[in-house]
């Protein structure tokens, strides 16, 4: 019985140990065919999924976009014209009320000016009797003068006919003697009546000088009154007005600031590379004069107004740009105020032969990938000729090619790709002006669309906070923009991709 157990028992150790060698000799195949699978090249070429779009001859207006700040280049400082009390003030004599060119704004107490006007004219009718008195006594005086001429004749002639008498002996000494005494008697009263009328004729001027004085102190005086009621001297809104009823003001002293709504024009900076673009082809030391959009965002509204572009700043803000000045010409200026930071659009000269691309389907020198007809990609050097927001304006391109959107790093020449939404790249991605920069370009928007976008938004968990507001605020404007529209719609059709 013994000697059966332990025939068990060694059979059963020589069937474990054969298993466990079967085991083993099974695992080392598995492991060995498996090396060799791994070994062996794939039987198919991995091909990339990539966004394709076709590139499209079009004539486009490259846009220069800034932000900058609203100025008023027609402003006027209110200072008092004359010290005194202020006794009337207008009801529209307030910061930011409009006012209109002659409207009283206050008045200064003219009391003590009245009083001057008043002296003045006594002072001026004073000079002008003394005047006329002096003018009637020159009048006397030359009747005199000739009254006295007319008796120095009459004396001389006596004295010429006694002489001839007393020639001839007909006649005395003593009667010629007194002949002669009369008439250089005569003659010094002539002399005498010129004298005084000499001294009559400085009177005169005299009272002329004080006449003219006279009416210049009344034209001062008078002056000096109007100057007690201020005046608009033009249209405007007022601002930083600082005056109350029964101030007594200084002469000169500030008041106020009167801004002529109508005057507004736009400071901005550019890069020198846009500054080049904005000069006049004639005259490099003056802007083009081209047309642009000003706009100035209220918290979903927006006002827009129409600009054309002015002159450059005299001194170089920055070593990288320019300052250059826009003058505001019509639309909606009204709504706009001196000091409101808004964006302007800057509409270039057409651009002839080019194409629209976004801005990742390039590299900074301009190389992009086209996908041949084995749907393989080349390269190709473009050149770049605007830099806009997140597209690019190039030329030197094969127009109707087909490439690559987005150009990821993994992507390189000869590599095999699957294009997918292949289409004609809109040219309205880019930022183009329109012909008439007041007439925005909606696009075609309804509501349903909205409402899809809006809740496709809000359901991206992999959207920041922030980045979700400002897109959801674009999407609830009257006319949101097309770029944003475009990749989310994108982004919709292919939830893998990256937006």
């Amino acid at each position: 019985m013994r000697f059966i157990n332990r025939a068990l028992s060694g059979l059963a150790l020589t069937f474990s140990t054969l298993a466990l060698l079967a085991a083993a000799g099974w695992h080392f195949y598995s492991t060995m065919s498996a090396a060799e699978q791994r070994r062996s090249p794939s039987a198919r070429e991995r091909s990339f999924a990539v966004d394709a779009a076709t590139l499209k001859e079009t004539r486009i207006s490259p846009v220069v976009t800034a932000y900058g700040q609203v100025l008023a280049w027609n402003s006027l400082e209110i200072r008092a014209p004359a010290g005194g009390p202020v006794t009337e003030i207008s009801t529209n004599f307030r910061d930011g009320m409009a006012v209109t060119a002659g409207e009283l704004l206050f008045r200064i107490d003219p009391e003590l000016a009245e009083r001057r006007v008043v002296d003045s004219k006594a002072a001026l009718a004073q000079a002008e009797t003394e005047l006329s008195e002096a003018t009637q006594n020159r009048r006397h005086i030359e009747s005199e003068i000739a009254a006295a001429k007319s008796e120095a004749d009459v004396r001389q002639a006596d004295l010429v006919r006694k002489t001839r008498l007393f020639d001839k002996q007909l006649t005395t000494s003593t009667i010629r003697d007194d002949s002669v005494l009369a008439v250089s008697a005569a003659r010094q009263n002539v002399i005498a009546k010129e004298r005084e009328f000499l001294a009559l004729q400085g009177r005169i001027d005299k009272a002329e000088a004080g006449v003219a004085r006279a009416r210049l102190t009344l034209s001062d005086a008078e002056r000096a009154l109007h100057d007690t009621s201020y005046r608009a001297p033009f249209a405007g809104r007022l601002s930083e007005v600082a005056l109350t009823l029964g101030r007594r003001v200084s002469q000169n002293e500030k008041l106020g600031l009167l801004i002529d709504p109508t005057a507004l024009e736009v400071s901005f900076p550019v890069r020198n590379s846009d500054f080049g673009n904005l000069l006049d082809p004639n005259d490099k030391q003056n802007l083009a004069p081209l047309k642009a959009v000003v706009t100035l965002d209220l918290s979903g509204k927006s006002v827009t107004a129409a600009a054309v572009l002015d002159r450059p700043a005299a001194i170089a803000s920055t070593q990288a740009g320019r300052t250059v000045y826009a003058r505001l010409t019509g639309g909606e200026i009204n709504a706009l105020r001196p000091g409101d930071f808004v964006k302007i659009d800057v509409a270039e000269p057409e651009l002839d032969r080019v194409a629209v691309i976004p801005a990742d389907a390039a590299t900074l020198d301009g190389r992009i990938l086209l996908i041949d007809e084995s749907s393989r990609l080349k390269e190709h050097q473009a050149r770049i000729i605007r830099r806009q927001a997140e597209t690019l304006i190039v030329a030197d391109v094969p127009f109707g090619a087909t490439y690559v959107e987005r150009r990821l790093p993994f992507l390189s020449r000869g590599i095999k790709v699957d294009a997918r939404n292949v289409k004609q790249r809109p040219t309205s991605e880019a930022p183009v002006a329109s012909a008439d920069p007041l007439e925005p370009t909606p696009a075609a928007f309804d509501e349903n669309r909205r409402q899809a976008l809006i809740a496709f938004v809000r359901n991206r968990p992999d959207m920041t906070a922030d980045r979700r507001d400002r897109i959801l605020r674009e999407l609830e404007k009257p006319s949101p923009e097309s770029r944003i529209i475009d990749r989310i719609e994108r982004k919709m059709a292919n939830p893998e991709s990256r937006s």
